[in-house]
């Protein structure tokens, strides 16, 4: 794999050149700080930018369609003391290569950018963390790809077979899906998500110096990635156990293999409690089960002070 250079960078996105090997600081929930360097591989003719800080084993974060890459900077800059953190900008947002065509956003393709990052590390295998849809991304990779899974933290993100299941017939998780299908029928959804999300200004607790990089993020995000997420991805309505989604019908989906750590928000919106049911089944590896009463959709951000510490035993005690 090849490090982009920042001009060649530059040109696929339309941006004015950016600095190789860019340095970006985070700072954590208690104070604690960690810099960053930016870099890049080529995944099959797509350009794809990480940011990575530490050595040891090599963990890989897989950001939301929300939360750019920085979203995980609790848990970056915790773990980036004894292990290589590596945070990925997923094809599509940021400064990552933007390909045209719904083909291109499929969960499969996603596995291709995870897997260029780790040959690009020198490593035979990663652990590798999602949330969002960068969970769903993540669980896809741990079935698909298990030689190169060390292991798999999924944080509020539900293994995608409980999501099929719940949308044949749980009017409940229909309506909460409401976005997700919206995107798929709706001309005009990547128009208005991006208009939306770049006018919604900085968030809670966001530094000057966060709410800065995540208006830039925005501005660089192709909103209809987005849209073609949800078309490549997403199993379309009336959905019945022979819909495909994520690359699988509901029955299809292969066992994860490696070690698995599930963290849940009890209250999230866009995936309801039944959709947890039998996960256990989903996973042949040693799985882990925290479900947060009171905690959302974004647990990594929302209560940092269990997930962090939780997360750093989980890996430093080999489960």
């Amino acid at each position: 794999m090849r490090i982009i250079s920042a001009s060649l960078l530059a040109g696929l996105l339309g941006l004015a050149p950016v600095e190789a090997g860019a340095q970006v600081t985070l700072t954590d929930w208690m104070g604690r700080s960690a810099t960053f360097e930016k870099g890049g591989v080529d995944s099959d003719g797509v350009d794809i930018v990480y940011h990575a800080a530490g050595e040891g084993p090599l963990v890989v974060f897989v950001h939301s369609i929300t939360g750019p890459w920085f979203d995980f900077r609790h848990q970056l800059v915790a773990l980036s003391d004894r292990y290589r953190v590596v945070s990925m900008s997923t094809r599509g947002t940021d400064e990552s290569g933007k390909p045209e065509g719904v083909e291109h956003y499929a969960s499969a393709r996603i596995a291709d950018d995870i897997e260029a990052i780790i040959d690009h590390f020198g490593e035979e295998r990663a652990t590798v963390v999602g949330q969002d849809s960068g969970g769903l991304h993540a669980w896809h990779f741990a079935m698909t790809r298990p030689e190169r899974t060390e292991g798999l933290i999924s944080l509020g993100s539900v293994h995608p077979a409980g999501l099929i299941r719940e949308l044949i017939d749980n009017p409940d998780q229909q309506r909460a899906s409401t976005f997700q299908r919206n995107m798929q029928e709706n001309p005009e959804a990547g128009a208005q998500f991006g208009a939306r999300i770049r006018s919604g200004g900085a968030r809670p607790g966001d530094t000057p110096e966060l709410a800065r990089l995540r208006a830039e993020a925005y501005e660089r995000l192709d909103a209809e990635s987005i849209v073609n997420f949800y078309k490549a991805n997403w199993p379309y309505s009336p959905v019945t156990a022979e819909t495909e989604g994520f690359g699988f019908t509901m029955d299809a989906f292969p066992p994860v293999q490696a070690p698995t750590l599930f963290i849940y928000g009890k209250d999230s919106g866009p995936f309801l409690n039944e959709t947890l049911n039998d996960l256990w089944s989903r996973v042949e590896g040693d799985l882990t089960i925290h479900v947060l009463p009171g905690v959302g959709h974004g647990p990594h951000n929302q209560v940092p002070e269990f997930v962090t510490p939780r997360m750093l035993e989980w890996l430093d005690t080999g489960r």
